[in-house]
């Protein structure tokens, strides 16, 4: 079974949550209090919110295969094995492209990147997955520069261009998406747009945090002037 955390949850919210959090904490216990806050959250507790989350833990059993929910006294805890989780096919998958080159690394890390259908654990509150969603971002992030990497290899210089792109507007401040894109503009031939962009890049950053360019985007800049 592939638990899927890399979106949100389907069916009603509650229950969503309830399994949501269960998934942040695979195979640890969690405590009906910590459920409930995070079910709420800003919402007032109704009485029967004991009742309740015991309701939603039935309702996820039956769909989960049996086993897998454990509970004893105000906890209970989901059995994720390795590799069930969403997540974890993508990584795979990203470590599977290392070992691979072409089409076949592009399929491996468009297939990762299909995986995502949203914001993880969009159920619970930021401060309760920061850590989880902040390591998914970065598995994200690297799964398309790799991409982007992947494409410019195959001479596919407009979609690796295209992805760059999305990952600069996304994060302005990476350095390493922008040499790539400098990169990527001068091996498709458009040498005075990778120009343009170093010089947007180094005017940015000037402007935002009062410093010049990065070595990684200084050796950018002197790959295409050579």
């Amino acid at each position: 079974m592939i638990f899927r955390v890399l979106g949100p949850q389907a069916g009603p919210r509650k229950p969503a949550t309830l399994l949501a959090t269960l998934l942040l904490h695979a195979n640890a216990w969690v405590s009906l209090d910590e459920l409930i806050d995070e079910i709420w959250q800003e919402q007032a507790v109704p009485v029967s919110a004991e009742r309740n989350v015991r309701t939603y833990v039935w309702q996820l059993r039956q769909v989960v295969p049996q086993g897998r929910i454990d509970a004893r006294p105000r906890s209970y805890r989901l059995h994720v094995a390795p590799g069930e989780l969403d997540a974890d096919v993508a990584r795979a998958l990203l470590d599977r492209s290392r070992g691979v080159t072409g089409a076949e690394a592009v399929g491996c890390l468009t297939a990762a990147l299909e995986l995502w259908r949203g914001t993880p654990f969009a159920e619970l509150r930021a401060e309760t997955a920061m850590t989880a969603t902040a390591w998914l971002y970065e598995l994200r992030w690297e799964l398309r520069e790799r991409l982007a990497d992947a494409y410019t290899a195959l001479g596919k210089h407009g979609e690796a261009i295209a992805v760059l792109r999305a990952l600069t507007g996304e994060d302005p401040l990476r350095e390493g998406a922008w040499a790539r894109l400098v990169r990527a503009l001068h091996a498709a031939g458009r040498r005075a747009n990778a120009l343009s962009e170093y010089r947007r890049v180094c005017d940015f950053l000037a402007a935002e945090l009062g410093v010049g360019p990065g070595s990684e985007l200084v050796r950018a800049r002197r790959e295409v002037a050579a």
